[in-house]
């Protein structure tokens, strides 16, 4: 685990789950067995970060059993490992990862959402582990996504845009031909919003940083 930790970049890694593919069929009520990645104490990853099985879980009437195809590496994620985060799971026995990409395995015989094994789901809110191999929430955690873009996208897009997207909305109306001056613009977030500024006819100055 170190050795990979020591390679990551310090804007975003992905981690991928390439599983067998195959579904299950409504009736199945516990999810496969599953690896996660886990934490009993905040500290250094690279020290505190440890690969275990996880047993099948209940699905129950209205969860929903999702297998994760990728999960970013954000500076996020490590800081709430850390334990420096605002938001940070309760210990021990935390599932580290905070968004990603998954694809519906199963779902309860109750649920009400137009969800379907095979449909590519989010997590919103992206508060709970998704550095894990399958994960089983309430059906009203999962969003459905299209499945005609990168994985790398999709698994990217709760965090980093949405962000941009608020810096962009919630403090001045902004309107077309007007500009933004943001710094370290070469961060994923300041890339979200060159993007999203272009889209909305807004101008962007933009600052560098050296590293």
């Amino acid at each position: 685990m170190a050795s990979a930790l020591r390679l990551m970049p310090s804007t975003a890694t992905r981690l991928r789950f390439r599983p067998r593919l195959s579904f299950s069929t409504a009736a199945s009520l516990f999810s496969p067995p599953s690896k996660a990645v886990l934490y009993d104490q905040h500290g250094p990853p690279d020290q505190v970060l440890r690969v275990e099985d996880v047993p099948p879980v209940e699905l129950g009437e209205r969860g929903v059993c999702v297998k994760m195809l990728a999960a970013p590496i954000n500076p996020s994620d490590i800081n709430r490992v850390q334990g420096v985060y605002p938001v940070r799971p309760p210990l021990p026995a935390a599932v580290a990862g905070y968004e990603g990409v998954a694809q519906v395995h199963a779902v309860g015989p109750a649920v009400t959402r137009p969800l379907s094994p095979g449909d590519w789901v989010i997590p919103s809110p992206p508060s709970f582990g998704t550095w894990q191999t399958y994960i089983v929430k309430p059906e009203d955690v999962w969003h459905k996504v299209r499945d005609d873009v990168p994985v790398e996208y999709a698994a990217t897009v709760t965090v980093n845009p949405l962000t941009a997207l608020r810096m962009l909305q919630d403090f001045v109306k902004l309107k077309p031909g007007d500009a933004v001056v943001q710094n370290g613009s070469t961060s994923i977030v300041g890339q979200c919003v060159i993007q999203l500024a272009k889209v909305q006819g807004i101008r962007t100055i933009n600052i560098i940083r050296d590293r």
